[in-house]
């Protein structure tokens, strides 16, 4: 021990020699003549350096990579020359040592010591930040690909900073990407608002939240977007936490996905109800019109002698007619199946609108009750169009049967119009008894029956709706109680197979 050196000096000379291998920062000292007067163990154990390097030129050992250069001898030359005093290193910078080509991402700095205005060594160091970015690089990967954000609450500046991605997704204007709880609780639901700061509430408390907590954010364009957080807390100063971060995801795509399922069910459950009616009301609705045929043949067939020859005509008019209502129970129900097997056959060709509505109108007439009338409504130029013309002509037959069914006086009309260029509007309408808005509803589902009381099996308009669409077309309506119902076929001119 020296006396002529001061007690302070020792002092520190003493604690920053025991410093000097306990830091975990790899140090190496250099001397004016660029070689290595001193390193450190964190380095010497990095590098796996041998116990005879001192003294060597730095230039021999190690290497300062820095966009693919070594950067070292230039850098040692500045702090030489004066140039500048410290010269940090570059995010992109790497130590490389050259007898064991050892090499890993660094972060440091070069520093001049000066003693009295002049230099007399130089310190490189640096700490090993590979796994450190790797583990960045792949988290921002992940995160990229996702709709999750990181997030943290500053409590010194009462401010939530969030991954600024956040701001770009739903698109709000940001500062610094921070938020202040004032901002953060605009922009949520007021509906979750409560849910939301309580339990940020209980963090800021130091009670430990780490239950998930959905609420709904306002986007850009004014729309709601669902998201759920989870926050915990780092360290505890005191009561309080030090600080608070969490990650918050979109969870919109779930919902929608979640919505979807829920509508499918409630379809699915929907569609199970109705076919059970239906299949309670079919022993019905086919023995109403076998029992006719039965027992007005039985009656014909015995030869009954009271039997007048206009009663023969009766008769026979209501067996024909009864297995005309029996037939299409059945063409319902066999068309129902070939529409659940996809095996539905379609025969295109070009067929006269004209033509079709006209075959339409001379056979309809003779159905129509007394007083009511079918009319025609056709444009002065005629429409071709390419299309299956028997399963368009069962499309508006099957509407024109339902008009029928449903209007006891005044008139039933079909006809169509140009809709755009290469569009046609078909339609039927009448001036019977209408329909409700719950009724409209639901008119093109399978099985449902808008008056229970009226024959029928509820799947010809779910039928002639799967049709218009396999045309490209669709299928619409409206109506108004008491006074009529207007059934629109919106379909292209031309369609491809």
């Amino acid at each position: 021990m020296n006396p002529d050196i001061p007690q302070e000096v020792r002092i520190v000379n003493a604690i920053a020699e025991q410093l000097f291998d306990v830091w975990p920062v790899s140090i190496v000292m250099i001397d004016l003549e660029d070689r290595i007067w001193r390193v450190n163990k964190q380095m010497s154990d990095e590098l796996q350096l041998d116990t005879d390097i001192l003294g060597k030129s730095v230039f021999d050992l190690l290497e300062v990579v820095q966009d693919k250069q070594n950067v070292l001898p230039r850098y040692l030359q500045e702090l030489h020359e004066g140039c500048q005093r410290i010269i940090p290193l570059s995010s992109n910078c790497f130590i490389y040592e050259q007898k064991r080509h050892i090499s890993f991402l660094i972060q440091g700095a070069l520093i001049g010591v000066y003693e009295e205005e002049r230099l007399v060594r130089i310190v490189l160091y640096y700490r090993n930040v590979l796994e450190e970015r790797t583990q960045k690089r792949l988290l921002n990967i992940a995160l990229s690909r996702t709709q999750i954000f990181q997030w943290s609450y500053d409590l010194e500046r009462n401010l939530m900073i969030i991954d600024p991605r956040y701001f770009e997704y739903l698109g709000i204007p940001t500062r610094d990407y921070t938020l202040t709880p004032e901002e953060f609780a605009y922009l949520i639901h007021p509906d979750d608002r409560q849910s939301v700061f309580d339990a940020l509430t209980l963090q800021l408390d130091g009670n430990l939240y780490e239950a998930p907590v959905e609420y709904r954010l306002r986007r850009d364009d004014g729309s709601w977007e669902w998201f759920e957080a989870q926050s915990t807390y780092v360290g505890q100063l005191k009561e309080a936490p030090y600080r608070i971060v969490g990650i918050c995801m979109s969870t919109q795509k779930y919902k929608d996905t979640e919505d979807c399922l829920n509508e499918a069910l409630r379809k699915a459950r929907h569609s199970d109800e109705l076919k059970s009616i239906f299949l309670a009301n079919m022993s019905h609705e086919i023995r109403t019109p076998l029992n006719a045929i039965v027992g007005f043949s039985s009656l014909l067939a015995h030869g009954d002698s009271d039997l007048t020859k206009d009663d023969i005509i009766e008769f026979t008019s209501l067996i024909e007619k009864n297995s005309q209502l029996l037939m299409v129970l059945i063409s319902d129900i066999l068309d129902l199946s070939k529409i659940e097997s996809n095996t539905m056959e379609f025969n295109f060709c070009n067929i006269s609108l004209h033509q079709v509505l006209n075959e339409i109108g001379s056979a309809q007439r003779m159905n129509m009750k007394k007083g009511v009338e079918l009319l025609l409504d056709l444009p002065g130029q005629e429409i071709t169009i390419a299309t299956d013309p028997t399963r368009l002509s069962q499309i508006i037959n099957n509407l024109v049967n339902n008009a029928i069914k449903f209007t006891s006086e005044g008139n039933i009309r079909i006809g169509y119009r140009p809709a755009t260029s290469n569009r046609v509007k078909i339609f039927v309408e009448d001036t019977g008894t209408g329909m409700a808005k719950e009724v409209i509803e639901h008119i093109f589902d399978r099985f449902y029956k808008g008056d229970a009381f009226k024959q029928g099996t509820g799947l010809g308009l779910a039928i002639c709706r799967t049709i218009a669409e396999r045309f490209k077309g669709k299928i619409e309506v409206a109506s108004t109680p008491g006074k009529g119902t207007r059934f629109t076929i919106i379909l292209p001119l031309k369609v491809e197979e």
